[in-house]
């Protein structure tokens, strides 16, 4: 079928979608929250009970985990009302229009400071309906347009759009070969980051069309998402979305009534910061020890069994679907970061590039600013950033510089922490995940953990801090993968910064962090 039958499909299977009538409830929370699935029930059971024009929808995260469960009342003719904190008794009385609610909420700092474009519907959709995709958010209408110019058209739109590897994208669809692959990676690679588990359970379409829209770009006819083996909400998401992509013809042959064929298989894999190295996933995919190889040839040319591959990460390809339907405006730069930390709230955020950690986690995560020692920018592989560096502003240099593990996850540290417990922390996470191929990298960070340790337990000795870092130099030299050469981030910055906390240590003064806690 082509597009406008799958749309007038779509409307007969869900006509609350476009019922105007209709007030919508979106209940917003992780995957398998308890409380949400009470108060979806206590919903719907009043609504049928009373009869009412309602529709309740069990929607994925919004990222604001502490305001979760948070119900989104969308009543005929006004605005969008958010209520947070929902229990199943407090539930009964939203459909009355209760008290609390927060309309125009796009005015609070937590919301007016985001520019959500791949988290655009999370929160505000049903994820496991291919009809609401279609209807609520013209969903497959960037594919549809992408399919009625020629592959070559679609990368200048993308790339007159501002897309940051759209020469990758090129060199793929002009490398020759009988056959081409896509790897998406929806693998969140540190246990703090959620980016891959927020837009698979809250919006996988948006992520299936962007893996179609690259797919047929690059000349590609085989598909892989690799998803986080240890979580079955997701899996089970994107096995639903991939099954109603089939059953509307959107993967398989002649998708939309076109010459495009392709196909999307789901993988699982570890929750791995080498998974996100792309020449170590490609080993893992064709079923070898993930481990990273040197490059050139890169993948786009000599990839997935030799072939061309295009890899990208899934935040990246959930930007694709907006920028052919809706043009450049949609390419504008943002990232995806997740909160964490003692200082701050745990939140997930979609910001344009050049926002400041200030506003990151003062305004949105409500931090205080004069209780933070350092940030950590990108994951355990970072670097860190002062407390009083809080007007630096995220770009992709600061979050690149964390490497494989560059994960968009900001990790906030109050003042009483200590600068060696810190890195210690990260080198034995680390140390831990090292796949153990570059001597540099595998001995790198079991030596620099063991001083470490040692200094962090008053049994540092002079000359310490200049051998963590040598062997920080000789990781970022040695290393043929990005893990390996960023995890000297945390030495080298926390060194940088907190030579005072290092020195206390080794000359026997005892942690000078305790003096402020």
């Amino acid at each position: 079928m082509d597009y406008e039958q799958m749309r007038a499909q779509a409307a007969v299977r869900s006509p609350y979608v476009t019922d105007g009538s209709c007030m919508k409830l979106y209940v917003s929370s992780l995957a398998g929250s308890p409380a949400t699935a009470g108060i979806v029930e206590r919903l719907r059971r009043d609504i049928d009970a009373k009869g009412l024009n309602m529709q309740v929808i069990a929607a994925g995260s919004t990222g604001l985990y502490d305001l979760e469960p948070i119900v989104t009342v969308e009543r005929p003719g006004g605005p969008p009302v958010l209520y947070r904190n929902v229990t199943t008794e407090s539930a009964g009385e939203l459909l009355y229009g209760a008290a609390g609610g927060i309309p125009h909420n796009t005015e609070l700092p937590q919301f007016a400071l985001q520019d959500r474009i791949a988290l655009g519907s999370c929160g505000r959709i049903d994820p496991a309906s291919i009809d609401e995709y279609v209807l609520r958010g013209d969903g497959y209408t960037g594919l549809d347009r992408a399919l009625h110019i020629t592959s070559e058209e679609v990368i200048t739109r993308l790339e007159k759009s501002g897309f940051a590897t759209i020469d990758t994208w090129r060199t793929c669809r002009e490398t020759e070969a009988e056959e081409k692959y896509v790897i998406c990676n929806a693998v969140d690679g540190c246990p703090a980051a959620r980016t891959a588990q927020l837009l698979i359970e809250g919006d996988p379409h948006r992520v299936l069309e962007g893996i179609l829209i690259a797919a047929y770009a690059v000349g590609a006819s085989k598909a892989f998402i690799c998803v986080d083996m240890e979580q079955p909400a997701t899996i089970s998401m994107l096995k639903t979305a991939l099954e109603q992509s089939r059953n509307y013809g959107l993967t398989g042959e002649c998708i939309l009534d076109s010459a495009f064929s392709c196909d999307i298989e789901l993988r699982g894999a570890p929750a791995s910061p080498l998974i996100g190295e792309e020449t170590a996933l490609i080993r893992f995919l064709e079923g070898r020890q993930a481990m990273p190889y040197l490059r050139p040839p890169y993948p786009a040319v000599d990839g997935l069994h030799g072939s061309p591959t295009l890899i990208h990460d899934v935040e990246t390809l959930a930007h694709v679907p907006g920028i052919m339907r809706n043009g450049a405006e949609q390419g504008r730069g943002t990232r995806v970061i997740t909160l964490t930390g003692e200082a701050v709230r745990h939140r997930s955020v979609e910001v344009p590039l050049g926002t400041s950690l200030k506003s990151i986690i003062t305004d949105i995560g409500c931090g205080d600013k004069g209780s933070i020692k350092a940030m950590q920018v990108g994951g355990p592989s970072g670097r860190y950033v002062a407390g009083n560096s809080l007007d630096t502003p995220i770009d992709r240099e600061i979050i690149g510089k964390a490497g494989a593990t560059g994960s968009g996850v900001i990790e906030v540290f109050p003042s009483g922490s200590c600068a060696v417990e810190m890195a210690r922390n990260a080198m034995a996470y680390l140390q831990e995940q090292s796949c153990g191929k570059c001597v540099l990298c595998r001995e790198g960070t079991y030596q620099a953990l063991d001083i470490l340790e040692d200094i962090a337990e008053n049994r540092g000795k002079p000359g310490d801090i200049e051998l963590l870092l040598e062997l920080a130099d000789g990781m970022k030299a040695g290393s043929i993968c990005d893990f390996g050469r960023a995890a000297a981030n945390p030495l080298l910055s926390s060194i940088a910064l907190f030579r005072d906390d290092y020195d206390a240590h080794v000359n026997g003064k005892g942690c000078p962090a305790n003096d402020n806690r």
